[in-house]
């Protein structure tokens, strides 16, 4: 399965989102703000980012902007509890594969790992 690093500052929504995604095989990493997920993203070779749109510091635009420019074929999903159609434009814009709403349904994010890794 795929190895995904989770980037958000909600500590229980990345225990559960991690919890879903290693329920169905997946290795898991959570980093709780841009400047951690870098890091690790430097530390480790991962599979699938995805990253809340709302983190301190630096926002997830700012982190995927980062990831496409070091890492451009390493996909990056953008959720976010508060997503309009602009900002759902400049992450597409900014190179994201694909954007979620919180709260997130199961379903939706097993197809968007589907689709995106095969």
């Amino acid at each position: 399965m795929a190895k995904i690093l989770v980037v958000d500052d909600d500590v229980e929504f990345g225990k559960a989102f991690s919890k879903l995604l290693s329920g169905e095989g997946h290795e898991t990493s959570v980093a709780l703000d841009t400047s951690e997920g870098l890091s690790l993203l430097k530390k480790g070779s991962f599979d699938l980012v995805f990253a809340d749109l709302s983190l301190p510091g630096e926002n997830g635009i700012a982190l995927l902007q980062n990831v496409k420019r070091d890492l451009p074929g390493l996909p990056v999903v953008i959720i976010t509890a508060f997503g309009d159609w602009d900002t759902y434009a400049t992450a597409i814009e900014k190179g994201a594969n694909k954007f979620i709403n919180k709260p997130v349904k199961k379903e939706e994010v097993l197809q968007v790992i589907r689709d995106i890794l095969g």
